[in-house]
């Protein structure tokens, strides 16, 4: 079997499995609060209400208008069978794994598909694939998985070189320069949709500041300033996202009145407990018991 054998098996493995992991949901109907998102949605009916998504906040339960306009698309596909979105959701996330094993195989990483295999069939990802309402969480994955692709394409050429057949292959030399930059501003515009998706995506340029420190050797400050948009953009919409939360979501009061010592102590914990469910996903839940937060046992 020749290497566009092994890709092309590989690739038909991992859509298997998430088909296997998920067929059941395409069973499954509404639940919580997707009457909210999708079925009471008014936006969803008219071409007036797609105008709305974008251009008016509040509108729709939180603005992330790209995953409401693809709410918008299917309602006028298929109306409201569930079948439908649940099956997009499933098919985002077949392309997000399938994404994430070029990426790793482009870093040359041992074991990348085995480690897209278990991001796919991973129950962390029950939630955002199962519940309609989270297609904001496949949807701004898929664009950040594009986006960091695209920019490594741009900043390390040899990257973008086609999914070697060996962690050891090397790819080609750089392209031309101006094929480059349009790299580049494709991989703007694939962070902006993964921001207009969910804002948690602004993350993205910290992360490619570290695998360029961690895979180039000629890395600089040209390089870190080349991001400076990226930060710009999502620290923009990302502060947009904070306002929408506090003054149409309601995400204020007494629940949310913790200390600035208060929110370092909870930032800290966090990445121990998401860790923690990587590594023995049980007693998942959608929403966790509130965690008492001492200030004098810090």
């Amino acid at each position: 079997m020749g290497p566009t054998q092994r890709i092309a098996a590989g690739a038909l493995l991992i859509s298997f499995l998430v088909l296997l992991a998920y067929g059941p949901v395409l069973r499954a109907g509404y639940i919580w609060d997707d009457p909210e998102y999708v079925i009471n949605n008014q936006t969803l009916r008219s071409l007036e209400g797609l105008k709305l998504i974008w251009t008016r906040p509040g509108s729709t339960p939180q603005f992330y208008p790209l995953v409401f306009t693809t709410f918008w698309i299917e309602y006028h596909l298929w109306e409201l069978r569930p079948f439908g979105f649940h099956l997009v959701n499933i098919i985002i996330h077949i392309l997000s794994s399938l994404l994430l094993w070029c990426l790793l195989s482009r870093l040359a990483l041992p074991g990348a598909w085995l480690a897209s295999a278990i991001f796919a069939v991973h129950p962390v990802h029950v939630e955002s694939v199962a519940w309609i309402t989270e297609r904001k969480n496949v949807l701004s994955g898929f664009f950040y998985l594009a986006a960091l692709l695209a920019y490594l394409r741009f900043a390390m050429p040899g990257i973008g070189s086609p999914m070697p057949s060996s962690p050891k292959r090397r790819g080609p030399a750089p392209a031309p320069q101006e094929r480059v930059w349009s790299y580049y501003a494709l991989a703007l515009t694939l962070f902006m949709c993964a921001l207009l998706s969910k804002t948690v995506t602004c993350s993205l340029p910290v992360a490619i500041l570290l695998l360029l420190w961690l895979k180039n050797e000629q890395f600089g400050w040209k390089d870190a300033a080349l991001l400076i948009p990226f930060f710009l953009v999502g620290g923009a919409l990302g502060s947009m996202t904070v306002w929408m939360e506090k003054f149409f979501v309601g995400a204020r009061g007494v629940e949310w009145s913790l200390s600035p010592l208060g929110r370092i102590l909870v930032a800290g914990r966090i990445p121990w407990f998401y860790a923690g469910k990587l590594i023995w996903p049980a007693e998942l839940s959608f929403i966790y018991p509130r965690w008492r937060i001492d200030t004098s046992l810090w």
